[in-house]
């Protein structure tokens, strides 16, 4: 609802009627959005200002204080003292200003960056309301409601937001007006925010060439724009036009001022400088006092700083009367314009009632001039008759007439305070570079022969479960309205008719009962209106010959399921009815057909309350399923975007689209998830930003940006619900866009296949009878059909089709070879599994799981490989020798990435390569290197994924770990890459480095199968695992790229007086350890005994000081081991 097209009434006072009219442009009400800052100056000020005199009379006596405006503050995360603080401000204010509203307060206390101390600003905007001094002029909602004396926000809305840092430390929560040193008083801060609150803001703003006025306020002025003026004495809204280069001279010249006739004059003149500096801060800028000036004076609140040991509870005479001259003491005229009338042969009396503030900006006596209450009135739209309103007898109450014999008046009254100001109503409009001019009330005297105005959003459609239907009509009419009715008939009956009643303003009613209806049914209907003129007037809608037409549509049959692509535009429709903004077409950058609304959609300028909803509904109710009770479609959404954290629905969050859902044939209603608008795809935000007129967007939608959404039922409604879907769309004023787009509707359509667990076998000895299948498949909709397709040494597939069962979880299937399997024999198989609704699910996903028949080989003492030639000395599925892109040789690899897992337990599987060769476990170097890159997923400080390197002395009947599992986690470098869904290359591999025997399972001598075997759980995956360079109980001297793994210091960093070195995997020989520190002075220098196993010795670091330390293993062969170590005493 972003106001940016407004009425602007032209300036010239003419003598033709038609000018005469729109004087006054309809009220309109605005949430505000930013607000001016105060900022902190770290210095100590040591200024006191007590509090004015009426609020310490009240603190003596609170019986006595009167004419006290109410306040009512809603807190957020404030603390017990600070509340204090904030209601000692509070209490200051209640009794300075007068108004018979309640003034709401949203005070937050959160962290604002920056010096910031607080910000503050209307919570809404209002102008043209009934008395509005000044035309087409934003007024504070507070001020607002002071001047009419009529609420206009909801209970629950603020009428000033204000908000203070939590991150500043140095708050003085003091309410005893002490200033304290190196603190910033609470009370001083609030008092100065609340000002902004009550209208100490600007709609002035720049750019980087030119002086503008907000686009928020859509160009249009607040009450504070009206009084300042330059150096010279021009006024700024008067005689600079924005957006222009000289504006933003002005609002950076450092000269700027409030005029006021309600300030003390000196001997220059009655001007207060405000805050205008080179450098334009949009929190600060002209609406402050100017800090030079006023710093340190009886005026210092309403500067942009407050300094520390700063206390202010005065906002001082200047701001009190700034707000005065805005409104803040105010005499309301209260009157009714004259209608139009027929009557010519008397004279017109205007009655005027004024209800005066008691008292003025400094306390004293505040009241009208009974002597000065005038009527101006113009018969030629000129000249003004001016006639001295004269008192009625009833209290307060003034009247003059205007006398008969023209065809057209205008008027307006006036009336001088003892401030010696003239209040004027209606108001003054002034644009920008030009004079104020007097806005007058019209009216037409003579014959009328207009007929009634009438305004109604035509009903769409009827369902034929209907009893009754409301229809609401907005009708105006210069004289009055003599009757409303409703004439209708239903197919080709007679014609009925009913009477509107008037139900508030100009809003009227009918309810009628229905016959019973059927689907292909059609009532028709118009409005006609006869006004209170002699003539009696007619008008009547659409006309006085034509009807609007509703078609009356029935629900289908219920169905589990529905699906349209739209693509057969004419078939498609006919499942829908609703709103005529909605349609079934093929758009211009559409390559078929789809749901479409208007492009553009117009804004909401119907009933009720200037919102219009439209709606497309599906004629087939869904019952709803346990599972898969889902609503998708694919959509463009560019509708206009609300506030930036507003609540769905809410009045800052605008226009949206829904889906809704009614379980009771479309009685009652409820939205299947939150409405939503352009912000919720960051394209389609792009794209209705991407062109504008005036408020409204001209971008267009197209194919592009269609997404998916997906909804679901089970959020709203229960198992067995039949439910009826409809697409709404709610438009508010002020601001549209090209629309909304939905195609590819799927209501509870199971694209979902089969899920199937099964532990894969990844090879089978020549002694096993057969291979046992256990498999079990699952799906929300009901199993169809379940196959395993198998194939021996290359033959042919044969499929076993496995019969599905009620109540069966888990199938069995057996492959087995006639004769018995043997030695080189290749089985492959795959399992199929199909759904009711025609899904399927192949595992695994291509090709089939291989296994090979098997005996494990002769055990060997060593296995080197660096995979580059022919290897057939593994099996296993999902890793495989290969080399993929980012690789300069070939090594093992998963997939990348790999798949989730699938296993019967926890959908958990176990890929895994075994080596075919047992090795016969060395008592010098039972050692497994290799390098690797193992980029699996981790949750955490955990795996989840995990790789691992397993032994087994039993052929594989059980295994037991060489090493801990471990993930991308275990790394940084692979952690980092993991992290940003990075890929494997060369550059990540790592070395490492496992003792066979370490875990305790093995010992020399022992014939051990190593496998390797990564775990994959069902959700979440990685790019996965790469190996090469594999040696087992291989030569390790020379071995350079292992070095940092045969030598360990630890602990490492020490806190205490010694630490341990401990080589392994180093064949028998005699080193040096030497240790050195940072500048090269040696402080250890000893031999160390390497026996082939693993070796330790202790070392003391008693009397170093902390900072790190070198340690150099030197080996027989020339080659030299570093490490660092880092001395770090506990404090």
């Amino acid at each position: 609802m972003r106001y940016g097209i407004v009425l602007l009434i032209c300036l010239q006072i003419g003598v033709a009627q038609a000018q005469w009219k729109n004087q006054l442009p309809p009220m309109q009400i605005k949430k505000a959005q930013g607000g001016t800052i105060c900022y902190h100056k770290p210095e100590d000020s040591n200024l006191i200002i007590p509090p004015p005199a009426a609020y310490e009379a009240w603190k003596r006596n609170p019986s006595a204080k009167t004419s006290a405006t109410t306040f009512e503050v809603t807190y957020v995360n404030f603390s017990t003292e600070a509340q204090l603080a904030f209601q000692k401000a509070v209490d200051i204010w209640s009794g300075l200003i007068e108004s018979p509203v309640p003034i709401r307060i949203l005070a937050v206390w959160q962290p604002i960056s920056g010096s910031a101390l607080g910000g503050a600003a209307p919570g809404t905007y209002i102008r043209d309301f009934d008395g509005a001094p000044k035309v087409l002029t934003w007024y504070p909602v507070a001020l607002a409601e002071k001047i009419t004396g009529t609420e206009f926000n909801a209970a629950d809305a603020p009428d000033i937001f204000a908000q203070f840092n939590s991150s500043f430390t140095d708050w003085s929560f003091r309410t005893d007006g002490v200033a304290v040193s190196g603190k910033t008083d609470l009370v001083s801060v609030v008092l100065h925010e609340i000002g902004h609150g009550l209208g100490i803001t600007k709609a002035y703003d720049v750019n980087p060439t030119q002086g503008i006025v907000s686009d928020f306020l859509s160009g249009l002025h607040v009450p504070y724009d009206h009084f300042i003026e330059n150096n010279a004495g021009l006024n700024l809204v008067q005689n600079f036009d924005p957006p222009s280069a000289p504006l933003r001279v002005e609002l950076t010249s450092g000269a700027l001022f409030f005029r006021s006739p309600l300030l003390p004059k000196n001997s220059v003149d009655n001007r207060a400088r405000i805050y205008a500096p080179a450098t334009f801060a949009s929190g600060s800028s002209i609406a402050h006092l100017d800090e030079s000036t006023y710093n340190n004076t009886s005026n210092a609140l309403m500067t942009p700083f407050i300094g520390n040991a700063e206390v202010m509870h005065n906002p001082g005479t200047l701001v009190m009367r700034m707000l005065a001259d805005m409104g803040w003491v105010n005499t309301r005229i209260v009157h009714t314009a004259l209608p139009n009338t027929e009557n010519v042969s008397s004279s017109y009396p205007v009655v005027v009632t004024l209800q005066a503030d008691t008292k003025n900006q400094d306390g004293g006596v505040y009241s009208y001039n009974a002597n000065e209450v005038k009527l101006n009135y113009t018969t030629n739209g000129t000249t003004f008759t001016v006639v001295s309103m004269n008192p009625t007898g009833q209290p307060n109450q003034f009247s003059a007439s205007i006398p008969n014999g023209f065809a057209a008046y205008g008027y307006f009254i006036s009336v001088k305070d003892n401030l010696d100001r003239t209040l004027v109503k209606p108001g003054i409009y002034t644009d920008d570079g030009a004079a104020p001019v007097q806005r007058f009330f019209s009216f037409e005297a003579g014959p009328d022969t207009k007929a009634p105005e009438i305004s109604h959003t035509p009903k769409g459609f009827l369902l034929a479960t209907d009893t009754e239907l409301t229809l609401e009509a907005n009708i105006t009419d210069n004289i009055g309205i003599l009757n409303a009715l409703l004439e209708y008939q239903v197919n080709t009956g007679s014609l009925a008719t009913a009477p509107l009643t008037l139900i508030s303003g100009n809003t009227y009613k009918v309810t009628i009962p229905l016959p019973a209806l059927s689907q292909g049914d059609l009532l028709k209907y118009r409005i006609k209106v006869t006004d209170n003129s002699v003539a009696q007037n007619i008008g009547a809608l659409p006309s006085a010959s034509t009807f609007f037409e509703v078609n009356v549509v029935g629900l289908a049959p219920t169905q589990d399921s529905y699906a349209n692509d739209f693509n057969n535009t004419v078939t498609a429709s006919q499942d829908f009815f609703g709103s005529p903004e909605f349609s079934v077409r093929t758009e211009t950058g559409f390559t078929d057909g789809a749901i479409h609304t208007n492009h553009p959609y117009p804004e909401g300028q119907g009933f009720p309350n200037n919102r219009y909803e439209w709606v497309y509904q599906l004629r087939v109710p869904v019952r709803v399923k346990a599972v898969d009770a889902t609503i998708k479609f694919d959509e463009v959404v560019l509708i206009e975007p609300g506030e930036t954290g507003a609540a769905f629905p809410s009045e800052d969050f605008y226009d949206y689209v829904v889906v809704d859902g009614s379980k009771d044939g479309g009685v009652t209603w409820t939205t299947v998830a939150n409405g939503y608008d352009s912000r919720d795809f960051a394209p389609w935000l792009t794209r209705y930003n991407s062109a504008s007129s005036g408020n409204n967007s001209t971008a267009v939608g197209d194919a592009t940006l269609f997404r998916s959404r997906t909804l679901n039922l089970q959020d709203k409604f229960d198992t067995n619900d039949e439910v009826v879907i409809r697409f709404r769309l709610f438009s508010d004023p002020g601001a549209a866009g090209w629309g909304w787009a939905i195609d590819n509707l799927k209501i509870q359509i199971d694209e979902t296949p089969p899920t199937i667990l099964h532990t894969h076998f990844d090879f089978v000895l020549a002694t096993a009878p057969n291979i046992p299948l256990v498999i079990q498949p699952s799906d929300a909709s009901g199993l169809n059909q379940l196959f395993v397709d198998v194939k021996v040494n290359g033959s042919s597939v044969q499929t076993d089709e496995i019969e599905i069962k009620e109540n069966v979880v888990q199938y069995q299937s057996f492959i087995s070879v006639l004769g018995g399997f043997e030695v080189g024999d290749k089985v492959e198989y795959r399992i199929r599994a199909s759904d009711l609704a025609g899904n399927e699910t192949i595992l695994p996903v291509s090709g089939f799981f291989q296994v090979p028949v098997i005996n494990f080989g002769t055990p060997v003492t060593q296995y080197i490989t660096d995979f580059n030639t022919t290897n057939t000395d593994f099996v296993g599925n999902f890793l495989s020798i290969t080399q993929p892109s980012g690789f300069l040789n070939n090594g093992v690899h998963t997939p990348h990435p790999y798949p989730n897992g699938f296993g019967l337990t926890n959908s958990t599987s176990s890929y895994t390569l075994t080596l075919l060769k047992p090795i016969t476990v060395s008592a010098t170097n039972p050692y497994i290197q290799f390098s690797e890159i193992a980029l699996v997923e981790y949750s955490g400080t955990a795996n989840k994924d995990f790789v691992v390197v397993e032994g087994s002395s039993d052929e594989g009947e059980t295994w037991q770990q060489l090493v801990e599992p471990y993930s991308a986690r275990s790394l940084t470098a692979w952690k980092n890459i993991f992290d940003v869904g990075g890929s494997g290359t060369a550059n990540a591999y790592r070395n490492r480095l496992i003792d066979i025997t370490s875990s305790g399972d093995f010992e020399a001598g022992d014939n051990v199968l190593i496998r390797f075997r990564i775990s994959a759980d069902g959700t979440g995956n990685g790019w996965g695992w790469s190996m090469d360079n594999l040696s087992i109980q291989g030569p390790v001297t020379g071995v350079k790229e292992f070095a940092d793994l045969l030598l360990s210091v630890y602990p490492n960093p020490t806190h205490g007086d010694s630490f341990t070195l401990e080589v392994k995997g180093l064949p028998a020989q005699i080193s040096k350890v030497q240790i050195t520190n940072l500048q090269g002075q040696r402080l250890i220098s000893d031999e160390l005994s390497i026996s082939g196993s693993t070796v330790r010795k202790e070392f003391s670091t008693a009397g170093w000081a902390n900072g790190v330390y070198i340690v150099r293993l030197n080996l027989e062969d020339g080659s030299t081991i570093i490490k660092k170590l880092l001395k770090q005493n506990q404090q």
